[in-house]
């Protein structure tokens, strides 16, 4: 279910949920899915209804794992529900390790973690980089796709 606040703060300075300017969704883990990886809509469900319910570790070496749509606020093993971040700014994304500020961001090979996207790509941009990574980690922003 999609949170929703029709009321705005507008002071700055106050962090992330200044304004609720992020939009959280709730999934099922169709796989252990850890905090902060890139997550993809599970596509291999039998049940259509279940194909926008459970999700996976977005990966582009599994193509029903190529539908990548935010990054796990928690983690979780198979069957647990999972928070996603499916817009606005995501603390601790896991990206590639040569992400700068501005880089546009999509699945990659790795699975969970946020690849810089190529003009070569087919997949969409998913995020932007907020700054350079630590160690496989950045504060992005997430283009909202689901």
């Amino acid at each position: 279910m999609a949170t929703n606040t029709i009321i705005q703060y507008l002071e700055s300075g106050n962090g992330v949920a200044t304004s609720h300017r992020s939009q959280v969704e709730t999934f099922i883990a169709a796989e252990t899915i850890a905090a902060n990886d890139l997550v993809s809509l599970d596509l291999s469900q039998a049940i259509d209804g279940d194909k926008s319910l459970k999700i996976t570790k977005a990966d582009t070496g599994t193509a029903t794992d190529t539908c990548a749509i935010g990054f796990a606020l928690n983690g979780g093993a198979a069957g647990d529900k999972i928070d996603v971040t499916v817009a606005g700014i995501h603390i601790s994304a896991n990206v590639n390790g040569a992400v700068v500020a501005g880089s546009k961001l999509c699945a990659g090979a790795t699975a969970g973690q946020a690849a810089i996207y190529v003009n070569t790509d087919v997949l969409p941009i998913v995020a932007i980089s907020a700054e350079a990574d630590t160690a496989n980690v950045a504060t992005v922003f997430v283009i909202k796709q689901f």
